[in-house]
């Protein structure tokens, strides 16, 4: 309740109270502190790498590094990626990479373990070449002009148990330490995956 102060003038006055003291500020107070706690709270799913043996089901362990190889499967709030295979390819008459780089044709398999739904899309990758990241979103043509992959990875959904594969271009030196960089949504946003490409 706000005080009434008679002034030196005679006249009365209301003295508020401080902004600390008030009610909506505390409430401001608390839900702040509750959305801070939600943010941090997200899901803590770090990515892992699956293995399977002949003799038993798949199952999950963690893994200390954070880089990962070709042909590994890695498991990262509920969704699987994996790299299975990089070729290099030097371009045609039609499509040259540019000077001293190779184009760099990374086929990958994702699949929606255990989400109602999670999308994909090609910019969520990137080809680091020595630190310089760019999009893996190139198109190469042969000598007669027809497209030298068919299954690009393209933009989408997946539904629980679904999986996409397809192919994802970009360029590189090849004699670089090259590696595939995602940074997108499928996993929760403190996933980054690395996978080192040679």
């Amino acid at each position: 309740m706000s005080k009434k102060i008679v002034g030196d003038d005679g006249k009365t006055y209301v003295q508020k109270k401080p902004f600390y003291k008030r009610v909506w500020f505390w409430i401001l107070v608390v839900i702040l502190v509750i959305i801070a706690f939600g943010s941090m709270g997200g899901n803590s799913d770090k990515a892992t790498k699956v293995n399977s043996t002949a003799n038993s089901k798949s199952s999950t362990k963690d893994v200390s590094k954070e880089t990962f190889k070709v042909g590994d499967t890695i498991k990262a709030d509920g969704v699987t990626l994996k790299v299975n295979k990089v070729d290099f390819n030097d371009g045609s008459s039609i499509s040259q990479p540019d000077s001293g780089k190779s184009y760099v044709i990374i086929n990958v398999t994702i699949t929606n373990v255990d989400k109602s739904k999670v999308s994909y899309n090609p910019l969520d990758f990137k080809i680091d070449d020595k630190g310089n990241q760019t999009d893996l979103t190139e198109m190469v043509m042969d000598d007669n002009g027809n497209n030298i992959v068919n299954d690009e990875l393209k933009y989408g959904d997946l539904s629980k148990g679904s999986t996409v594969t397809g192919t994802l271009i970009g360029q590189a030196v090849k004699t670089d330490k090259l590696k595939l960089i995602y940074t997108g949504s499928l996993f929760s946003d403190e996933s980054k995956i690395t996978v080192d490409l040679n």
